[in-house]
């Protein structure tokens, strides 16, 4: 993830990040996972602005990352997340 600021004319959607694993995923993997059931009308963003929440101790409810969005696509959580074969979500579209 970039530590740079986005352009005032960027367009950013804020996303929350509920545990440090899917934090771990987008620094090193770089991507984030959006369930298309709750997932903006706009996913075709500049950046993602990671919301941290009070699973981060030390950084908690807090926006301390950006990170410019090189493009997305609709998948599902099994083929995300494929240590989770039986997550009652594993068959539900996401965006990537």
């Amino acid at each position: 993830m970039e530590q740079n600021l986005p352009h005032p004319d960027s367009l950013i959607l804020v996303v929350l990040i509920n545990q440090p694993r899917d934090f771990e995923i987008a620094r090193l993997l770089g991507w984030y996972r959006i369930p298309l059931r709750s997932a903006p009308k706009v996913v075709a963003v500049d950046f993602l602005a990671f919301y941290q929440t009070a699973a981060f101790k030390g950084d908690k409810w807090r926006i301390k990352y950006v990170a410019p969005v090189h493009g997305y696509e609709l998948t599902t959580r099994n083929e995300l997340l494929k240590d989770e074969p039986d997550h009652p979500h594993a068959h539900q579209e996401y965006f990537k």
